[in-house]
């Protein structure tokens, strides 16, 4: 049986009153592509910000290869080989692309006070930002400022960014959002083959068709609770999936 690379047990986080995420238990293993779904409100976002260091959770625990790291600052996660996009890609504008990655490689001179001295534009790190670059198919706009680049680009930079951070987990937030078809299809490529390189993914989505072809496993968040679990063609036949997509009137409806 695989270890998990990450695994979440009673994840929960209160704001007050409302209970954003509530007890939520989930695992990600090696080289898998893990779907977090849910509609609008579910708590997945707030899910991500927990992994994340973002947020501190309000009960249960966050263990990365074993360690626990609910208490770290989103440095320390991301100095622990996770990397995450957001849903609004918001790059250094007047910086070029490649530029925008090489600034995110930088927190590997965060980790010692001696490290934190060394030039973060050292040739090794100049190096493994055009590797990155080259992976996500935009070194031919290495020197292009990053405001210029159209959507589906800047979606790939935001990846590129995460990547070079993230060698062991990607969190990836609506990485699909807005892109044309030929786009989606181009990135699904990309995704899968970043996890045939060795990196896990968790990813939110709400292009149904692309969360059903990417994903090995799928778990559903309705109002911060898991509510379903399993490979896409049981997620799709779930009850309380197409009644927390479509509410009970539209259910019945689409029946």
């Amino acid at each position: 049986m695989k270890h998990a690379v990450l695994e979440t047990k009673g994840l929960s986080k209160h704001f007050g009153g409302l209970k954003a995420v509530d007890k939520v238990d989930l695992d990600i293993h090696p080289k898998e592509i893990l779907g977090l779904l849910g509609p609008n409100g579910a708590g997945k976002t707030v899910c991500f910000n927990l992994i994340s260091g973002v947020y501190r959770p309000t009960q249960g625990s966050i263990r990365f290869e074993g360690e626990r790291i609910d208490t770290f600052a989103p440095y320390q996660v991301a100095a622990a080989g996770i990397g995450r996009t957001f849903q609004i890609v918001k790059p250094f504008a007047d910086l070029t692309v490649f530029e925008n990655v090489l600034v995110a490689r930088g927190i590997s001179c965060y980790r010692s006070f001696l490290k934190m001295w060394r030039s973060w534009k050292s040739k090794e790190e100049r190096e493994e930002a055009m590797k990155t670059l080259e992976r996500v198919g935009l070194l031919e706009f290495a020197d292009r400022k990053a405001s210029l680049l159209p959507l589906g680009n800047l979606r790939r930079l935001e990846i590129a960014r995460a990547l070079i951070i993230g060698t062991k987990l990607l969190l990836l937030d609506e990485s699909f959002s807005g892109l044309r078809h030929e786009e989606i299809t181009r990135l699904e490529t990309l995704i899968n083959s970043i996890r045939e390189s060795g990196v896990s993914i968790l990813l939110i989505e709400h292009n149904m068709r692309v969360a059903m072809g990417l994903c090995d496993r799928i778990v559903v968040l309705d109002h911060g609770r898991k509510i379903a679990e399993g490979n896409p063609r049981t997620i799709q036949e779930n009850e309380k999936v197409i009644e927390a997509y479509l509410g009970k009137r539209g259910r019945a409806h689409a029946a």
